[in-house]
């Protein structure tokens, strides 16, 4: 609903300086869901990535302002200050893992496009009988029993759960078996660097031109690295970020479509919603009045 303001938490309900010690925090989704009447109010981590796997049940999530439904299989992957809310079905249950970003620096040092691969929000459904699901439901059991217990090593151990967690949803992000090898090479590090460029400048409306200079490479050498790495092409990734802002505005403020416009770097209000229309198939007031 326009006009909130939607708060940063640690974890949900607590405050930021409740920071948990640990390498990954991980509980079963009924543990916090069923203390707030299965309804967990929009919020965002500043610091988490949260990888959420729902095993039974189901409801609905709103992620960055788009609407999933949820049901067994689904799996979320949330990285840090996005916006996201569910409405559980009673008696749903699954886990969902938290690690900061320094939690994972591992997984990041030695797989660069790993970072890239978990910048964007995803809601992915896999088969509730299938091997992936079966595979991340086991491991993150595995790590929940790791996380309960006070046994020696418990911090190396639970810091290799939370790598091997986020390497499940790298693979799924990449559309790859679970045993495939993610590619090692300059393109990676590339893709890294330009995800990143964007975060700090897509209100800029810098052109792909721009990019890739300010990165020592040429524009089709960008997107093609995109397409090979991210599955789509460096403009999609630019527009896929502005995207993200426009539905943050347009359901968690109470800003007019000219106000989100400029904000977001467009000079003409008319022409945003025409970019906004395009890619979500109805226009931004539209859009607004159906959350």
């Amino acid at each position: 609903m326009p006009g909130r303001t939607v708060p940063a938490y640690w974890l949900y309900g607590e405050r930021l300086s409740d920071r948990f010690p640990d390498a990954l925090h991980i509980e079963p989704i009924m543990a916090r869901s069923s203390l707030h009447g299965w309804t967990i109010q929009p919020h965002l981590h500043h610091d988490l990535f949260q990888f959420f796997l729902v095993a039974q049940g189901g409801g609905r999530t709103r992620v960055d302002g788009r609407d999933h439904h949820l049901s067994p299989g689904s799996v979320l992957l949330l990285p840090p200050s996005t916006i996201h809310e569910f409405a559980f079905l009673d008696g749903t249950d699954g886990f969902v893992a938290s690690a900061a970003a320094t939690s994972l620096k591992r997984l990041f040092g030695s797989e660069p496009e790993a970072g890239a691969l978990l910048g964007a929000a995803a809601v992915l459904h896999v088969p509730a009988d299938g091997a992936e699901f079966v595979g991340l439901l086991a491991l993150m059991r595995l790590a929940m029993s790791e996380f309960s217990a006070n046994l020696p090593v418990r911090e190396f151990a639970l810091g290799a759960y939370a790598d091997l967690i986020a390497s499940w949803f790298v693979r799924a992000m990449r559309g790859v078996k679970a045993g495939a090898e993610p590619a090692r090479d300059a393109r990676a590090g590339l893709v890294r660097r330009f995800v990143e460029r964007v975060e700090t400048r897509f209100q800029q409306h810098d052109t792909l031109t721009d990019y890739a200079r300010a990165l020592g490479a040429s524009a089709p050498h960008l997107s093609r690295s995109c397409r090979e790495l991210l599955g789509h092409s460096a403009a999609r990734v630019i527009q896929d970020r502005l995207m993200i802002e426009a539905r943050r505005d347009l359901v968690y403020t109470a800003m007019t479509i000219s106000q989100i416009s400029f904000r977001l770097g467009f000079a003409d209000p008319a022409y945003f919603s025409r970019f906004f229309a395009k890619r979500a198939g109805v226009s931004p007031s539209d859009y607004r009045a159906k959350t």
